[in-house]
């Protein structure tokens, strides 16, 4: 910018000067044949570029002497083409005009995609992987990195360290094991590149596998293999479905089985007392049939039109009739 500003202010002054001879020369020229010239133009003209051009090259040569670093950055400088070991913080700074020159380089936390990597499982099947890298420069030495690598560095050396990693790391692991060990894999990974960034100054902050693919027929066999064994959850679960239901029914056959018991218990217990009740009112009146009542019943059996009673031979048919009804009153509950 300030080489910029210093070209145009010395191509105005140039114009101013040379408005200036011009109109020099036209004014001399014109009073030596006589002749009343205006010059007044011409003066304006050549003071406007000459103060124009030299306000421009004051203002680039006082660019020249500072540099304003944004925040995020550090300033890299080179002297005459040699890197300086040292850096300029984020800030205004003073430098030395024509000799040095600073370099921007960020130190924000930055994401970097990784291309496709090709590498193959324990059994040499086809892996393909993907991912992004966050890191940052270490804003102390970004003048080592700047010397040993330059701008460029994520192509020559992130890419190549990540491509080295992955290609060395997945082999140790069977193809069936990637998917389910992709954390595992990663933070190895984020080790792994750390330590072989480090050298370059480079702080490695979080990897993440955004993809990991296989060759086609192993993807056809992993979906074979799905579709199976879902088959195989479908035919337990209908298994386990009927088992419940045969469970259900068992249970319903229980139930019904207990309730039959239980009447019948109550039945056969219900008869019992009965054939109780029966007996014990058996006994109570087979104790209360006495002779007398026997007889007075016999008695009361008797029509009153009577006038003829046959009685078993050799016996005698004579009651005391007196005592008889005493005997009855007597046994009778008051």
């Amino acid at each position: 910018m300030s080489t910029i500003l210093f070209i145009i202010g010395g191509a105005l002054v140039a114009i101013g000067i040379s408005a200036f001879v011009v109109g020099r020369a036209q004014h001399i020229t014109a009073t030596a044949r006589g002749r009343d010239v205006e010059t007044a133009p011409f003066a304006a003209a050549w003071r406007l570029f000459v103060i124009g051009g030299a306000v421009a090259m004051f203002i680039a040569l006082v660019t020249t002497f500072v540099v304003v670093i944004p925040a995020g950055h550090v300033g890299v400088v080179t002297n005459f083409g040699r890197v300086e070991e040292r850096t300029l913080p984020a800030g205004l700074q003073v430098v030395t005009p024509i000799a040095e020159q600073v370099v921007l380089i960020d130190v924000r936390v930055q994401p970097h995609p990784f291309q496709e990597i090709d590498a193959a499982s324990k059994e040499y099947q086809i892996v393909k992987l993907t991912g992004n890298m966050n890191y940052h420069i270490d804003p102390a030495q970004a003048f080592d990195l700047y010397r040993l690598v330059g701008p460029d560095f994520a192509e020559k050396v992130i890419d190549p360290a990540f491509n080295d990693f992955i290609k060395e790391v997945v082999p140790t692991y069977a193809i069936g094991e990637i998917l389910g060990k992709r954390d595992e894999i990663r933070s190895r990974a984020k080790q792994a590149l750390g330590d072989n960034l480090a050298r370059y100054h480079l702080i490695v902050d979080d990897i993440y596998i955004s993809n990991i693919a296989f060759s086609p027929e192993y993807g056809a066999a992993i979906e074979q293999k799905q579709v199976a064994q879902q088959q195989v959850e479908t035919e337990r679960e209908i298994l386990a479905q009927k088992q419940i239901q045969a469970q259900q029914r068992v249970a319903e056959a229980q139930g019904a089985a207990d309730a039959n018991v239980v009447t019948a218990k109550g039945e056969a217990t219900a008869t019992v007392e009965r054939a109780n009740g029966q007996a014990e009112a058996n006994r109570q009146l087979a104790e209360s049939l006495t002779d007398p009542v026997l007889i007075y019943t016999y008695i009361q059996k008797l029509t009153d039109k009577l006038q003829v009673v046959v009685v078993p031979g050799g016996q005698q048919f004579l009651f005391d009739l007196k005592g008889l009804l005493t005997n009855l009153q007597e046994q009778q509950p008051k």
